[in-house]
């Protein structure tokens, strides 16, 4: 980190008198007599390869928890390399570029996972699955068919491959290739194994897996999602002569969703599939989460149960039976959560091979951390403090949150404690004691922990120095690199310099923000400033990391602008009491805290505080409509990319979460709602959004447009046909940063 320097700002220039911490980032430096650098363009922001370097990718440990493996990239493909922490040295296992398919079609490794055996790699890829043996490269096919196989995930001992395939749970064999059907009823509307896109994108992190293999790779529990009384909406695409068009099951706010039931399936000892076994629940309107897991002795499934309020959930325990024949018991429930305002939810619980104890994430004081739970209902804190546990650990690179090694009694896990800010890798044993931080530079860093605990992959980075991975030894005493990542592209560019800020809220809470100047920031000249704001729960954007400053950030910097960036209250990574002042009434709070970053910006002499502008995307879209008609006469410009307008426009889980039902708090939607100030419009305004944006629906902005056309009041439009959420086509992603850049230089001048 860089040195601290305290500002105190006073009264009579502030809505506030307290002292702002700015920590100054060390600043880009040349000699005198170097060439200027060459500014960034919107063209290479959009182009590959990545400018701040390309790392290695699916960092996991081998089965035989000596060596990390990953991939390197060169050219179009990646291949395959381990790292052997016994001795230190790196060997490439397969390459990436002679690797094909049956039929001569290359096949990527990017989904790879290593089966137990350790020799071979299960390969989902072209709709298809395939095992490759490591030692000779040879491919084998698994499952080929002309439909789509999805979520291919190996049984815990390698024999067996689970998929979904048309929406119905199938197994194939490893060592013969023989398939077997598990569920019979699929279909587009009754999902086996398979999320629907609401509990995909709000419940399960973007994946559509619904299942979970027992530990004794006999049995399997299942999510069956029916949606046929969820309401479809169309995605068009406009380009045909004749529209094509997509229908959509998209719950909105207070409209029915999916039934919901648990199944659990497996094979008798002859090979052939048991039956169906639905556990069904009543009301059905409540919702299971996908995050399942099974007992130490797979004798039974945990299961979340969170009411449509979501302001209550019960963990269970439903009892499975060894034979995939015999009836499921009846479930109990072991653990409550409940909240004033929602639950929010974390990962399955851990059971201990002791088959009574397992490991819990909970905010039952305000912060999530860990707790030692018995299965008949006590808990203890393992970690505790006002921080919180967060980030991906484990010996795969993905998945749960926290590694345990119940050899050592230790538990892995990422954490705040340090900073907000930051993210960093801690043990403690699981009585609570001896709790330890390992890493040691100041930033962030992503860890993945190696089975024993005595190594761990680290990729890490701080906001003034691309990510670099490397492996080290839990006692620092051995680090082996992974990639350096010294001279990346962008450090060819001009970029600017960022400065921490921290505020206070109008209730006292702190608020963190970042303010970058341009290279040759000026303190005599006056600037205008951009917002780029997101504003929305379980997410946050000021981080010390390298990505804390994108690409854009640094391009609108080279063109004169200050970009300013601050984490509101509603926003995650703070406990509960930083995110729950948005229940029942989003945009209020978010607003009022992004205004006192405008009077703190107002306060500086080198800001121009009649060109001030604002952007952002979806929730960030969103608060940009909020801010600037609900604020007029703060914001000169603003451009909002997908922005949602009325949250009666939004999906269920995420809307009802923090706003209820349009039913039950009528007026919080209403106050909410852009829509509803749409004559108060004084800012000039940029409106983007895909046509095919199936998660903040077209819908959303021309309501929008209607409201400002009835007001009359002036704005401009970009839509892209055939773009989701997140613009995939570079052409569309130039274009759409073209017209951001041209809008704020014509409405703001920076060089004036």
């Amino acid at each position: 980190m860089s040195d601290s320097v305290t500002l105190f700002w006073p009264a009579s220039r502030l809505r506030f008198a307290v002292p702002l911490a700015v920590l100054l980032a060390v600043a880009q430096s040349s000699p005198l007599d170097a060439a200027p650098l060459e500014k960034l363009t919107i063209e290479r922001i959009n182009s590959e390869p990545a400018l701040a370097g390309t790392l290695p990718t699916r960092l996991a440990w081998h089965p035989d928890g000596k060596r990390l493996t990953f991939l390197r990239r060169s050219g179009e493909s990646s291949s395959l390399y381990a790292l052997d922490v016994t001795k230190g040295s790196e060997a490439q296992l397969l390459d990436g570029s002679t690797l094909k398919a049956p039929g001569d079609q290359p096949l990527p490794l990017a989904s790879a996972s290593w089966l137990p055996d350790g020799r071979t790699l299960l390969v989902p890829a072209h709709g298809d699955i395939f095992a490759v043996d490591v030692r000779t490269a040879q491919v084998r096919t698994l499952v080929q068919s002309p439909e789509t196989e999805e979520y291919a995930e190996a049984s815990p001992d390698g024999r067996f491959v689970a998929f979904v395939r048309q929406s119905d749970l199938y197994l194939v064999e490893v060592e013969t290739a023989k398939v077997v059907r598990l569920t019979q009823n699929g279909s587009d509307t009754l999902l086996n194994g398979k999320l629907d896109w609401v509990y995909e994108e709000e419940l399960a992190s973007r994946s559509g897996q619904g299942f979970v293999w027992s530990p004794d790779s006999r049995q399997i529990a299942y999510l069956q999602l029916d949606q046929s009384r969820v309401p479809t909406f169309p995605i068009v695409d406009f380009l045909p002569v004749r529209n094509e068009v997509e229908w959509e099951r998209y719950p909105k706010a207070g409209a029915p969703n999916a039934i919901v039931r648990l199944g659990v399936v497996g094979l008798d000892k002859d090979g052939s599939p048991g039956p169906e076994r639905l556990l069904s629940f009543d009301p059905d309107d409540v919702y299971v989460l996908p995050q399942l897991g099974f007992s130490a002795d797979s004798r039974a499934v945990a299961f979340q149960h969170l009411n449509r309020a979501q302001d209550r959930l019960e963990l269970r325990l439903l009892p499975v039976p060894a034979s995939p024949r015999e009836a499921l018991g009846t479930p109990r429930t072991i653990l409550t959560e409940t909240s004033k305002a929602w639950v929010n939810t974390f990962g399955t619980p851990r059971f201990l091979k002791d088959g009574r104890r397992f490991l819990w994430m909970s905010e039952r004081d305000g912060y999530a951390h860990l707790y030692l739970c018995e299965l008949a209902g006590s808990c203890r804190a393992v970690t505790q403090g006002p921080w919180i546990v967060d980030g991906r650990v484990s010996f795969t690179g993905s998945g749960p949150d926290f590694v345990i090694d119940e050899r050592s009694g230790f538990v892995y896990f990422s954490a705040t404690e340090k900073d907000p800010r930051e993210r960093h890798l801690y043990r403690t044993r699981l009585d609570g004691t001896g709790r330890t931080r390992l890493t040691k530079e100041d930033g962030t860093h992503r860890c993945v922990v190696a089975p024993d605990g005595r190594f761990y992959a680290d990729t890490w980075s701080d906001v003034n120095t691309p990510p670099r991975a490397w492996v080290t030894s839990q006692d620092a005493t051995r680090r082996f690199t992974l990639e350096a990542n010294a001279t990346p592209e962008i450090l060819g560019f001009e970029r600017g310099t960022p400065e921490w800020v921290e505020l206070k809220a109008k209730d006292g809470t702190r608020l963190y923000g970042s303010l970058l100047k341009p290279a040759s920031f000026d303190a005599a000249r006056r600037y205008p400033v951009i917002l780029s704001v997101y504003g929305g729960p379980h997410a946050q954007t000021v981080t010390n990391s390298w990505g804390h400053v994108s690409p854009m950030d640094s391009l609108l910097a080279s063109r004169g602008f200050l970009v300013f960036k601050l984490d509101n209250r509603g926003m995650a990574a703070r406990g509960t009491a930083f995110e729950f002042p948005v229940h029942h009434e989003m945009g209020k709070v978010e607003l009022e805290d992004q205004l006192t970053g405008v009077d703190f910006l107002k306060s500086l002499p080198y800001v121009d505080p009649a060109r001030i502008g604002i952007t952002g995307w979806s929730y960030g879209g969103y608060l940009t409509l909020y801010a600037i008609t609900n604020a007029p006469g703060v914001f000169k410009a603003a451009v909002a990319g997908a922005p949602v307008t009325d949250w009666k426009h939004y999906d269920t889980i995420y809307t009802e979460r923090y706003m209820g039902t349009p039913e039950g708090n009528p007026k919080g939607y209403e106050s909410s709602s852009p829509l509803q100030k749409a004559g108060a419009l004084e800012a000039d305004l940029l409106l983007i959004h895909g046509a095919s944006d199936d998660n903040v629906h077209l819908a959303n902005t021309l309501a929008f447009v209607a409201a400002l056309v009835r007001a009359g009041k002036p704005y401009a439009l970009q839509v892209h046909p055939r773009q989701l959420h997140g613009f995939r086509a570079k052409e569309d992603k130039i274009a759409r940063d073209r017209a951001l850049v041209s809008h704020f230089e014509r409405t703001l001048k920076p060089g004036s």
